[in-house]
């Protein structure tokens, strides 16, 4: 009984509240912490006492870094400082190697932002041209991958990636692996002129394609498709820069025997003797792997695709309007018409 009472004594003692007497402290607690004390030092992991700013290079390498976020917001705004970094020093050369910058860049031209796709074009234009026309490989896998997208924005979007580099440097476009090929192919399937078909069988099976079923139904998207198929056409099989090749073979032929001297040079479009395949083991069949190097080689293997072009111009001439106008350039390249006769 003893030692009951007293545990019901020590419970009790748990709830009563200590009665304070005006003039004294509040008495600590048992379990209380000084915190009365003052620290000398704070020591922080990875801190920075520096107080200059960032340099250049170190900001556009954390902004290049910042383009394979997953935030589409942060994505924009990277490209928005590097687009502005680039173009107010336009006559300086980029804070890293443009190869290093075409790498981060070209993933976003196909991005599902119509915003950020054109920050990632304007950001191209402001490289180098030559840089980019080296490299121009690494930007054509992306742009095939657009051409045939399963979206109609990024497909349009495309085209004005596909467009800036015929005009910026269309021979090493169109002569690069599966620039000639590749791009031919995919162009015609978003179109739908079928190429490479099979004949019916005999039980009235349909003929099969390999394209893409991917086409453009809006009119004014089909016009400008129409519009690039003949600028790339133009480009790969009808010279170009007439008037300097004129002026390049009257003064070759002044200072004989250096006439077409260019014929017996190394060529200026990148890795200029792929078609020789020196180093593969064997010879490749694949569209998007084969490099045709010279006009006579590109209009030989236009070969396969130009009934299937012709039917398809007859076809859109009918239409009239701008995919008239748009078929009449695709008409003129393909029956070796100059430049100046597309105009």
């Amino acid at each position: 009984m003893g030692s009951s009472s007293k545990r019901k004594k020590e419970k009790a003692k748990d709830f009563q509240k200590p009665k304070l007497k005006v003039g004294k402290a509040r008495p600590k607690a048992t379990n209380a912490t000084n915190t009365g004390f003052q620290a000398k030092s704070i020591v922080l992991k990875q801190q920075s006492l520096s107080s200059a700013q960032p340099s250049s290079t170190d900001q556009f390498n954390h902004h290049l870094s910042l383009l394979s976020s997953k935030a589409d917001s942060q994505r924009r705004d990277a490209l928005a400082a590097l687009v502005n970094s680039l173009s107010a020093n336009t006559e300086a050369a980029p804070p890293l190697p443009a190869v290093t910058v075409i790498t981060k860049v070209r993933p976003l031209l196909i991005d599902a932002s119509k915003t950020i796709r054109s920050s990632a074009l304007e950001l191209l234009k402001l490289l180098p041209v030559e840089e980019v026309a080296r490299n121009v490989e690494a930007v054509q896998i992306y742009t095939h991958i657009g051409l045939t997208h399963m979206v109609g924005d990024t497909r349009v979007s495309t085209l004005d990636v596909l467009e800036w580099m015929l005009q910026a440097f269309g021979p090493a476009t169109v002569s690069c692996a599966g620039g000639w090929t590749g791009t031919l192919k995919r162009l015609l399937g978003i179109l739908g002129w079928q190429t490479e078909t099979k004949q019916p069988g005999s039980d009235g099976a349909k003929a099969w394609t390999n394209i893409s079923n991917a086409k453009l139904q809006d009119t004014k998207s089909r016009a400008r498709l129409i519009s690039v198929l003949a600028h790339f056409l133009d480009t790969g099989l009808n010279p170009h820069d007439h008037d300097r090749e004129v002026s390049s073979r009257n003064r070759a032929a002044e200072v004989f025997p250096l006439f077409q001297f260019d014929a017996y040079a190394i060529g200026t479009t990148a890795d200029p003797y792929r078609y020789l395949n020196l180093f593969s083991e064997t010879e490749t069949k694949d569209d998007d792997a084969i490099a045709v190097a010279d006009s006579l080689s590109r209009a030989e293997k236009l070969g396969k695709y130009r009934d299937a072009i012709r039917e398809g111009v007859d076809k859109a001439k009918k239409e009239g309007g701008e995919v008239g106008r748009a078929t009449r350039k695709v008409a003129l390249a393909l029956e070796g018409a100059g430049p100046r006769s597309l105009l």
